[in-house]
């Protein structure tokens, strides 16, 4: 008599099994036994196998991300032996349960146009095609995007959403400024030329060493100065990310360039509203549906203390959702992590500031404006 077979989470013993099931399964992208073992141990994942004592039949892995309410099915496989059984069909299940169990708003994968086996299981769970990924795979084949919304009480609609990664380690700012843009008019073009040059217009320093970011005056200026209308909403009137710096003549040029802002921004129609963007004031402002550039610390997501500028692109009743322009910092993770994040509420009001001061900023883009 056959034992029946059990999902439950993988362990050591699982790992030779596993391997065994990558090499028969997949042609290439395969997990290592290094990954397998990490993924075994607690983190930002779930490893799961269905099978009995004796047998592993097949297993899903999904990735969270940290700071954040998405999920994504990095991986699932079912052997040979054990497939037109319905276990691809439990494990997916089990997975969108297990997610569910972290409040994940979404599910996302990436399916090989060529698994049009996968492809049609994804489509009948309620899973729908988002994107094309030319060359994804290793072996050169194309990738199909994929989502599913697990909480049908969220309201905001992925869409199509204009995405840039930032190509430096200093470029959030202009990156994010440019998916807004892009986001107002469809024409505007997101090039590393333009990334750079925003970065130049709206930088508070120029230096070999030193902070390098760019301030919400300076980014308010060149949103203004590309024909677009701008409310720059701050909590203080000091000058942005001094008090993170300790050497006396860096923060004499920071100083003096955040002169030059705002006599430049007294010359223009911009809008600076000082406000102490608390709770219900965020959410009023989060609220209005404007693109919004907002400044974060990244301290949830990476645990680096770092100031950081995202794309809100959009939130409803409980989460907020933003594009991440830097993605290059997590394994295992792609674009469709970083592309409409959904973030609780409370937990992005924790975020969003920076420093000991605990700077809070939003840059808000009314559309473009005659010229």
């Amino acid at each position: 008599m056959a034992l029946a077979a059990e999902i439950r989470p993988a362990i050591r013993s699982d790992v030779s099994q596993l391997l065994a099931l990558e090499e028969r399964c997949f042609e290439s992208d395969r997990l290592s036994r290094r990954s397998f073992h990490n993924f075994i141990k607690p983190g930002a994942h779930t490893l799961l196998v269905i099978g009995n004592e004796r047998t592993v039949s097949g297993y899903v892995l999904i990735l969270y991300r940290a700071g954040t309410n998405l999920a994504r099915l990095y991986s699932i496989a079912v052997a040979v032996t054990a497939q037109g059984k319905g276990l691809s069909k439990r494990l997916l299940s089990a997975a969108e349960e297990a997610a569910g169990e972290r409040h994940c708003v979404f599910m996302r994968l990436e399916v090989s146009v060529r698994n049009q086996r996968a492809l049609q299981l994804y489509l009948r769970y309620g899973y729908r095609q988002n994107d094309l990924i030319r060359g994804y795979y290793e072996n050169g084949d194309d990738a199909v995007q994929m989502e599913k919304r697990l909480h049908l009480r969220t309201e905001a609609e992925m869409g199509h959403q204009p995405y840039y990664q930032q190509t430096t380690d200093f470029t959030c700012g202009p990156a994010s400024l440019m998916m807004v843009l892009k986001t107002v008019r469809p024409d505007y073009r997101m090039t590393r030329r333009e990334e750079l040059q925003i970065w130049r217009e709206a930088t508070t320093i120029f230096m070999t060493s030193g902070h390098g970011g760019c301030s919400p005056y300076g980014l308010a200026l060149s949103a203004w100065h590309r024909g677009f209308g701008v409310t720059l909403y701050i909590n203080e009137r000091g000058t942005p990310f001094l008090d993170g710096v300790r050497d006396q003549q860096k923060k004499s040029v920071i100083q003096l360039v955040h002169e030059d802002f705002i006599g430049k921004i007294e010359e223009t129609e911009i809008r600076v509203e000082y406000n102490p963007l608390e709770g219900d004031e965020l959410d009023r402002i989060l609220d209005l549906g404007l693109p919004i550039v907002a400044l974060i610390s990244t301290w949830r997501l990476d645990r680096k203390k770092a100031p950081h500028w995202v794309y809100v692109s959009g939130c409803d009743e409980k989460y907020v959702y933003i594009n991440d322009s830097d993605n290059d910092y997590a394994p295992h993770l792609t674009q469709s992590d970083y592309t409409h994040v959904p973030i609780e509420r409370a937990m992005f009001r924790g975020m969003a500031c920076f420093g000991q001061k605990r700077l809070r900023s939003l840059l808000v883009i009314h559309g473009a404006v005659a010229p």
